[in-house]
């Protein structure tokens, strides 16, 4: 049922047809949905429990007869908030354009393609900021590489042992091996080069370098290579291109089924409450004064890090189902 819009634009529905286009833009250089699983949602703002370690306290389970068996307290220590902003753009489709265009969709399904790779760039943003910002982790999580010790040092560089220690470090504290890392494509570049790796791999079925490899020669269960890149120059002044997710390693453990009581190094709080239950979704309504067609995608999310270091420790409030390796190339 279209919905009188108050600014005199006319009335305003959500488009089926374009939401299904909008959802399935592709991905494939992005990383922040490997790190950050989406959790639907049903209220725009709410709680969320906090990773605790309650499962490894021990209790006492002897019930005497007649009395009722001791209950433990759950997975969790404390809460904390989420708010799932709304983001949208939005972009207007000329009369003029769809009549020139062949087929007459075209003109629709370029401009939501354009507006859901701003929105996605934007997601994407956010998550890789939260991250790679050394501050978010607990002390012992991170490392910054320099001189010899990065990876484009072939010579003198390690970078297995290096991401070994990342394993164990997240191991120590969550008592699970992380199962994804996100090495950008700068890093990944190196690394295919590097001494330790084929050295690795040279006897292997393909002996060829790939992500897969890496992730059997390591160990984790998924390696992402982001390549997006980013201009971060104004409007109307010359390109400044770069890399997203530059020259950081991100190592974390990632739930295979993602839930408000699952651990997690993070989660995207998704709401689809304004949508019909979609949590991106695409709205269209006529401008006769303009003589277009706005096409307005929108997305209701917040991103959170959610396994914490324990209340009253040095690493409280900071991430411990994560370990990042800062400038793991040169």
């Amino acid at each position: 049922m279209p919905v009188y819009n108050p600014t005199g634009s006319g009335s305003v529905h959500i488009d089926r047809a374009l939401t299904q286009i909008s959802i399935a833009w592709p991905t494939g250089s992005l990383a922040g949905a490997a790190l950050f699983p989406s959790v639907t949602v049903q209220k725009q703002s709410d709680k969320y429990y906090i990773f605790g370690r309650e499962g490894w306290l021990p209790e006492s389970d002897y019930r005497a007869p007649g009395t009722a068996a001791n209950e433990v307290t759950g997975a969790a220590v404390s809460t904390d908030t989420y708010y799932a902003q709304e983001h949208s753009l939005q972009i207007a489709v000329t009369d003029e354009e769809r009549e020139n265009a062949d087929p007459p969709i075209a003109p629709d399904r370029d401009g939501t393609n354009i507006v859901t790779s701003k929105i996605m760039l934007g997601r994407e943003r956010v998550m890789q900021t939260l991250a790679t910002t050394a501050a978010n982790y607990a002390s012992a999580n991170t490392v910054t590489l320099s001189g010899t010790s990065q990876w484009s040092d072939y010579a003198n560089s390690d970078p297995i042992s290096d991401l070994r220690t990342a394993k164990i470090t997240i191991n120590g504290r969550i008592f699970m091996d992380p199962n994804v890392a996100v090495i950008p494509y700068q890093v990944m570049a190196k690394l295919e080069d590097h001494p330790d790796f084929l050295e690795r791999i040279k006897y292997s079925e393909r002996a060829i370098f790939s992500p897969e490899l890496l992730a059997s020669i390591l160990g984790f269960q998924k390696i992402v290579v982001p390549g997006v890149g980013i201009n971060t120059a104004n409007l109307g002044q010359p390109a400044a291109l770069s890399y997203l997710w530059g020259k950081d390693v991100v190592v974390a453990w990632v739930p295979s089924s993602a839930g408000l009581r699952v651990p997690a190094f993070g989660y995207e709080f998704s709401w689809g409450g304004s949508g019909g239950g979609q949590a991106q979704y695409v709205d269209r309504w006529r401008e006769d004064r303009r003589k277009s067609d706005v096409i307005r995608i929108s997305r209701y999310y917040d991103v959170k890090l959610t396994a914490l270091g324990d209340t009253g420790t040095a690493d409280a409030g900071k991430a411990i189902a994560g370990y990042l390796i800062k400038a793991a190339v040169a």
